[in-house]
């Protein structure tokens, strides 16, 4: 049995989805290494790496590529050993 003091009705979820939505948010950063695929996702620039090395592999910031991820974006990440990289931008379905 849930508590009642521990759960949120439909029209708080509504105000709470109403006030995250309002605020301007900076696009998150998906950065891939070229060498040896590690990635990571970076929820903004301020929060990158100060040496740009690869924290897979140590390699420098030519071997590293960033892609921007706008905030009503999702990303899907899919490597295979015939394929390669496989990367999917779409846009996030309403709530």
């Amino acid at each position: 049995m849930v508590n009642s003091t521990n759960s949120v009705n439909k029209s708080e979820s509504q105000t709470l989805i109403a006030k995250t939505s309002s605020f301007t948010l900076l696009p998150s950063i998906f950065v891939l290494c070229d060498k040896c695929y590690w990635c990571a996702t970076y929820l903004d620039k301020c929060k990158l790496p100060s040496d740009n090395n690869c924290l897979g592999c140590n390699s420098n910031n030519n071997e590293l590529t960033s892609f921007p991820i706008l905030p009503n974006e999702s990303l899907t990440f899919n490597y295979n050993d015939k394929r390669g990289v496989e990367l999917q931008f779409k846009l996030r379905q309403s709530q």
